[in-house]
């Protein structure tokens, strides 16, 4: 009996893992870190930081971001996903998403650790209790989604 071998992977990313990274823009102007906050929207699930960028730096990536090569997702999910309709690119970035993370606050942010001794921080064991351990840095899998009129994620 002939040994079974993996199919490779039909890539409906969006991108190629081959392809090399996008030339992302600078992050500039930024707010300094203790302007960023963190604000729960779904206790324990979605929490949004806000004041992570300028609005010209936001500005800056929406107009980069549309000239990358979305590809629309395939209409019939994977066994155990849900479904979804959108537009992705995806690439596997490590410089892009360490830059993210060391230089715009994030880390300070989601570490606790400022400059600023008055501020209310949350303990130790609070912040692996909301993160599920200690964060150390970002997934290098960067992917960047985009939903127009009809597109959506299916609950899951």
């Amino acid at each position: 009996m002939k040994p079974k071998t993996a199919k490779p992977k039909k890539n409906t990313g969006g991108s190629d893992p081959s392809q090399p990274p996008p030339n992302w823009p600078p992050f500039k102007p930024l707010l300094p870190a203790s302007d960023i906050y963190l604000e729960p929207i779904v206790d324990s699930q979605i929490i949004v930081a806000r004041n992570f960028w300028t609005s010209t730096l936001c500005k800056d990536y929406v107009f980069f971001l549309r000239s990358l090569p979305l590809v629309t997702t395939p209409g019939k999910p994977k066994k155990g996903d849900a479904v979804r309709v959108n537009d992705r690119f995806q690439i596997t970035d490590p410089a892009f998403a360490n830059r993210l993370w060391l230089e715009t606050g994030l880390r300070e942010l989601v570490s606790g650790r400022t400059d600023d001794e008055e501020e209310e921080s949350m303990s130790e064991e609070e912040r692996r209790r909301l993160w599920g351990g200690e964060v150390v840095g970002l997934n290098p899998s960067i992917r960047i989604y985009r939903y127009t009129p009809g597109q959506f994620f299916d609950q899951h």
